[in-house]
């Protein structure tokens, strides 16, 4: 059965009887975090946060109910999305996707998000965690992290960054070879302390207590006590998250309608609340400076592929995570159409990949075309360009 996720863009919602009917004076645009120039540290912060800012605040709703549970570390927990109500932030799920996956259904002329499929299916394809959400904001203007993104944790090898001067075991391999409170433990009070003193917009609080990840939206505000120590109970962060508290966990109204969030797009924090939920602050590379920022680049196996076999046999490359792959097929009458869709990510698949083999796409030897048909591959990565690195005439 087709279950229709609709975007609304405006305060106006109008059921009928036949579906829902939307006014849309100015559908969503397509996102575009690319840079005119060779931006600094903090211009790749704020484009960070503005970023997951977008996937928490897209808006949307439903024409029939959504009703799944999430698989994971929060498991069991039922997310209801009814019709009726405005709901804003991509869907809390284990899929590992963000925007770019999202916007792959979206209708920009209607404002609606037209998704095929169960409820069950629809968490294994769309929507992201809090780690998730927070790392394809990371994942719009830096590349230097790897492996998977969930959970966010302190891993050097994969590229995280410590902010402050505590010390942490570095050869650790995975997160939960050293929890957060270990190193909260490992460390003084006035060196954790001083850790979230010196974080930025765009840096990460996370945590294994509680397996959560937020990210630092605003300078932090410090209060220091008499003595010249940092007074943690009025000394703050501002964040935002996405969470697992259910489709309606924070509300808001907007013009007569209410908005409810998945996530919140501007939360406090005192560092006390920080410290005693064993948060440490984490960064990465192009946000210190050391690394500059890396413009996007999509290669694939074989530029010469001229022929349906030489693409089933191709792989797709980029420096940043891929996010969407369509194979899309246009006539001698330059009608278009897409044979293939592959969405990147999803429960099925470990974290988000930077390569990927068309041969995982479908039965492509299947597809049969009339003679003059062009055939054009189009990727989409995580900065939210897109590359049509094949394109041959059948």
């Amino acid at each position: 059965m087709k279950k229709f996720i609709c975007i609304l863009l405006c305060s106006i919602l109008i059921f009928t009887a036949t579906g829902c009917a939307y006014s849309v004076p100015e559908p969503m645009k397509y996102p575009d975090y690319r840079f005119q120039s060779e931006p600094d540290a903090m211009q790749m912060r704020m484009m960070a946060v503005q970023a997951m800012r977008d996937i928490l605040c897209i808006q949307w709703c439903t024409e029939k109910e959504i009703r799944y549970r999430k698989n994971g570390p929060v498991n069991n927990k039922t997310f209801i999305h009814e019709p009726g109500h405005t709901y804003a932030g991509l869907p809390y799920s284990t899929a590992n996707t963000g925007i770019f996956q999202f916007f792959e259904y979206y209708n920009p002329k209607t404002g609606c998000l037209e998704y095929e499929g169960t409820a069950d299916e629809l968490k294994m394809e769309l929507g992201s965690s809090c780690a998730d959400a927070l790392l394809w904001g990371w994942s719009a203007v830096c590349n230097s992290i790897s492996g998977g993104f969930y959970p966010v944790m302190m891993v050097p090898k994969y590229g995280y960054k410590p902010v402050g001067n505590y010390t942490y075991r570095q050869n650790i391999g995975s997160y939960n070879e050293m929890p957060s409170y270990a190193i909260i433990d490992n460390n003084p009070k006035e060196v954790i302390l001083d850790a979230y003193a010196k974080t930025l917009p765009a840096d990460a609080l996370v945590t294994t207590s509680d397996n959560h990840a937020m990210m630092v939206i605003e300078a932090p505000v410090v209060e220091y006590l008499p003595d010249g120590s940092i007074d943690s109970s009025k000394s703050y962060l501002m964040i935002q998250d996405q969470r697992a508290g259910g489709s309606s966990s924070f509300k808001e109204t907007v013009d007569g309608v209410e908005i409810a969030y998945s996530g919140r797009i501007s939360a406090k924090y005192t560092f006390d609340e920080l410290y005693e939920g064993d948060y440490i602050p984490v960064t990465a590379a192009e946000f210190t400076g050391e690394k500059a920022y890396d413009p996007a680049t999509v290669t694939v196996s074989n530029p010469d592929c001229n022929n349906l076999n030489d693409l089933t046999n191709l792989v797709v490359e980029s420096n940043y995570p891929l996010a969407v792959l369509n194979l899309i097929a246009e006539d001698t009458r330059g009608n278009t159409k897409i044979l293939e869709k592959t969405i990147i990510g999803g429960s099925s698949m470990h974290g988000v990949p930077r390569s990927y083999k068309l041969a995982e796409m479908g039965e492509l030897e299947q597809i049969t075309l009339a003679p003059g048909c062009k055939l054009k591959l189009e990727v989409v990565v995580s900065t939210g360009e897109r590359f049509y690195p094949i394109e041959f005439t059948v």
